[in-house]
């Protein structure tokens, strides 16, 4: 796990060591409502398949998607859909008139499993999940803006004592809210309901016990300036452009998983060190590229034409010719001994 989990981590450990739940009815009747898809079976080929806990499928499913089994675990759009929210591209996965549940829940579990490895939930492995980990994974998958306006995140605690409020209600860098409250559930509070009501789906490492209450922390290293980490993206072609909102969200994310791939960096999706020294790197390339080696160039070759020589005589035709000069010589000197007697 990258140096971030491990700086959040104590923070996690002393949240849910002090969360209590808030808006008991709710929480209650939506982990039961939950626990009867999971004796049904809805999650459990995508959990086998990539190692996440059932209660961590559910419960971020029911923050997604109100566990609306017709769409999609990455982002809620509908199966039948080229996905259009982040992650983009994905699908479709079944036709919309298709009337076998069988064909709608092989859609899901492929949808879900593409999620899943999108997001490197994957890679934590079945054995290793713990409630720090569990958190961390659904902070990064929502994204650490309201961390950064001092809140403690709603996709993760409202619903608990732990939320206190603040949300985006829009998108661009206006769109924090510090009075607007969320009004689902945050998986957290769920998922330790679902294992209160059956508690052989714990996660593979207990809960944690009592410390010391928290201090909120400030983001994690590299997160802090995600307006700069934005800027710096769409100049090296990010794609689609990020808004710079200064809000390290899912779209960020996405672009720094994007980057880190094309570049062959552990792909986590934060902008650590190793990240930002690439970046970095590449924007300064971009501000002074390296002049291209000067190769001279050859003049063109010109043909000059060589004069016309006069064209030589043959050996037979030079004889003849010298042959024809001494018959005449000869002519002459008979001719003129003739007339001379």
């Amino acid at each position: 796990m990258s140096y971030q989990f491990t700086a959040l981590s104590a923070e996690y450990t002393n949240l849910l060591v002090h969360m209590k739940i808030t808006s008991v009815a709710e929480v209650n009747a939506t982990a039961e409502k939950l626990l009867k898809f999971i004796d049904e079976g809805r999650y459990k080929a995508a959990c086998d398949a990539t190692g996440v806990p059932e209660i961590v499928a559910a419960a971020s499913f029911e923050r997604e998607a109100s566990s609306d089994f017709r769409r999609s675990a990455a982002q809620g759009d509908f199966l039948f859909q080229v996905s259009h929210d982040v992650p983009r591209g994905l699908g479709p996965y079944v036709n919309a008139g298709d009337k076998n549940p069988e064909d709608w829940k092989k859609a899901w579990d492929e949808a879900a499993i593409a999620a899943y490895k999108i997001d490197g939930l994957d890679q934590v492995g079945a054995t290793n999940w713990s409630w720090e980990i569990a958190c961390f994974k659904e902070e990064l998958f929502n994204g650490f803006g309201p961390r950064m306006h001092g809140r403690h995140s709603g996709y993760l605690w409202a619903g608990s004592n732990i939320y206190t409020g603040g949300k985006y209600i829009a998108d661009g860098p206006n769109g924090w809210s510090e009075t607007a409250v969320d009004s689902q559930l945050g998986v957290i509070p769920i998922m330790f309901r679902m294992v209160e009501l059956r508690p052989l789906l714990t996660l593979p490492i207990a809960y944690p016990s009592a410390t010391t209450a928290p201090t909120p922390q400030a983001a994690p290293v590299g997160l802090r300036n995600a307006k700069a980490l934005q800027v710096a993206l769409n100049r090296l072609g990010a794609n689609p452009p990020l808004d710079v909102d200064d809000n390290y969200g899912r779209m960020t994310r996405r672009a720094v998983a994007v980057f880190q791939q094309a570049h062959g960096l552990e792909v986590d999706g934060i902008a650590g060190t190793q990240t930002w020294l690439e970046i970095t790197k590449l924007l300064a390339q971009a501000a002074n590229p390296t002049p291209k080696p000067f190769v001279p160039v050859k003049p063109p070759i010109v043909m000059t034409p060589t004069p016309e020589r006069p064209v030589e005589p043959s050996l037979a035709e030079s004889i003849m010719g010298l042959l024809r000069g001494i018959m005449n010589l000869l002519r002459r000197l008979f001719l003129g001994n003739d007339h001379a007697a």
